[in-house]
C-alpha cells in the first residue's frame, strides 16, 4: 500500500536552486552589492526559507515591500540588512528603526513626517526618486523641498541609498526610454552629492542586472530572477549564457476518480461536454489555492509523467481534469500543477501564457497558508 501524504496540496522550494541562482547574480554584478527581493512571501516562495537561501548565495541585502515582513524575518533571527520598498505608515517608523530596518522615502510627506518624529538612533532611509514610471517616488517638483530638508538643522536620517525602478527594462525595444530614466535619476543623484551625501545608488532589477550593466551602479536587486524565473522572454533570448534553475513545484493529489458517459457536461456552467465515455478526476485544488480560473478548459496539469488536462470551470477549491488516456489513475496520485513529472513539465511559464498573465503573478498567487517544503 502506498504512503499516503498528509497534504492535499504543498509547495516544493529548492533552497539549493535559490543560492545557485543568488550566486549567478553576484557573479554578473562584477562586485557590485546585491540585494534579494524576498517580497511578497518571496514571489510566493516562502519569505523566510527564500531569505536563508539567498544570503548562504552571497546576497549582501534583503528587500521586502512593508514592515510586518521585515519584522518577520527580524522575528526569524535574521540580521542581515532590509530595505522596505514600499510605503511604511508614518506611526510605524519607530519600528524600523528600532530594529534596525531600512525605509524608504519616495514622497516629501512621508519624509516631513520622519523629520517630526524624534527616535532612540537615526533612521536609515533610501531616497527613490521618480523618473518615468510615474508610480512611487519624488520628482521635479519635490526637489528644491527635498534638498531643503537634507541641509536643514532638523536633518535626522542616514541617508543610506538612493534609487529608482525602471519603466520598461524587460523590453529591449524601450531602452531609449530607459537611457532617458537613467539620465534623469543621475540629475538627481548629483543634486545629492553636491550637498555633502554619498549614498549608494540602485537602479537595476532582474532585466536590468541582465541586460544593460551600466546601470548596475553600487548595487542591484534580484527579484523574479532569483526564483530562476525570467522577466521577460526577450529578455531569456538576450541572456542566453546564463542558466537558471526553477525553485518551485506546485503539487496535490487525485481525490476522487470516475467514470462518466460521453455527452455528459461537467463542472459550473456545464461549459464542457464530452466526446466519449471518459474518467475523470478531481484535484482538491482551486482558484482560492491560486489555480487561475482562466486556466478552465485549457490549462494542463501532470499525473504519471503525461499531461492530463483541465476540463470544466476551474471553482474555487476543486478541478476536473481528464484521465481518460492515462493508465491506473487512482486516488492518492501526486499531481504536479508546476514542476517537472518524469520527462513532461509545466512551468510557471506555460501556466502564465494559458492564462494570459505573467509569470510573477502566477508564483506569488499561490495561496500563502499551503506549506512551503524546503528540499
Amino acid at each position: 500500500m502506498k504512503k499516503q501524504s498528509q497534504h492535499r496540496t504543498w509547495v516544493e522550494i529548492d533552497t539549493d536552486a535559490l543560492r545557485e541562482n543568488t550566486e549567478t547574480m553576484k557573479k554578473l554584478l562584477s562586485g557590485k552589492l546585491l540585494m534579494s527581493v524576498v517580497k511578497s512571501n518571496a514571489y510566493g516562495h516562502g519569505m523566510t526559507l527564500s531569505a536563508r537561501a539567498v544570503l548562504r548565495g552571497g546576497a549582501d541585502m534583503l528587500t521586502v515591500d512593508d514592515i510586518d515582513e521585515a519584522l518577520e524575518l527580524r522575528r526569524e533571527d535574521i540580521k542581515a540588512p532590509i530595505l522596505v520598498l514600499g510605503h511604511i505608515i508614518p506611526v510605524r517608523f519607530r519600528e524600523a528603526v528600532m530594529k534596525n530596518i531600512s525605509i524608504t522615502i519616495s514622497s516629501i510627506d512621508s519624509l516631513e513626517e520622519l523629520m517630526r518624529q524624534k527616535f532612540s538612533r537615526k533612521p536609515r532611509i533610501h531616497i527613490k526618486f521618480e523618473t518615468g514610471l510615474h508610480r512611487q517616488g519624488i520628482s521635479d517638483t519635490d526637489m528644491n523641498r527635498l534638498l531643503s530638508a537634507l541641509t536643514s538643522r532638523k536633518w535626522n536620517a542616514v541617508v543610506e541609498g538612493v534609487y529608482t525602478h525602471f519603466a520598461s527594462m524587460e523590453s529591449p525595444s524601450e531602452i531609449e526610454y530607459s537611457k532617458e530614466q537613467a539620465r534623469r535619476f543621475e540629475a538627481y543623484i548629483k543634486m545629492i552629492y553636491e550637498r555633502g551625501f554619498e549614498p549608494l545608488r540602485h537602479m537595476s532589477a532582474s532585466s536590468g542586472i541582465l541586460f544593460s550593466p551600466e546601470f548596475h551602479y553600487d548595487v542591484a536587486r534580484a527579484g523574479i530572477v532569483t526564483y530562476g524565473l525570467w522577466p521577460s522572454p526577450e529578455i531569456r533570448n538576450h541572456a542566453r549564457g546564463v542558466v537558471l534553475r526553477p525553485a518551485l513545484s506546485w503539487k496535490t493529489i487525485v481525490s476522487e476518480v470516475k467514470s462518466v458517459k460521453r455527452g455528459e457536461r461537467v463542472g459550473y456552467d456545464l461549459t464542457y461536454k464530452l466526446t466519449k465515455n471518459s474518467r475523470i478526476a478531481v484535484i482538491p485544488v482551486g482558484y482560492w489555492h491560486g489555480l487561475p480560473r482562466a486556466l478552465s478548459n485549457t490549462g494542463s496539469v501532470l499525473v504519471h509523467g503525461r499531461h492530463a488536462p483541465i476540463i470544466g470551470r476551474v471553482s474555487m477549491d476543486m478541478t476536473i481534469i481528464d484521465v481518460t488516456d492515462i493508465k491506473s489513475v487512482v486516488a492518492g496520485d501526486t499531481v504536479t500543477l508546476i514542476g517537472t513529472d518524469g520527462k513532461s513539465s509545466v512551468s510557471a511559464e506555460d501556466m502564465a501564457g494559458k492564462a494570459d498573465t505573467i509569470n510573477y503573478e502566477i508564483v506569488t498567487r499561490i495561496n500563502p497558508l499551503i506549506e512551503r517544503i524546503e528540499i
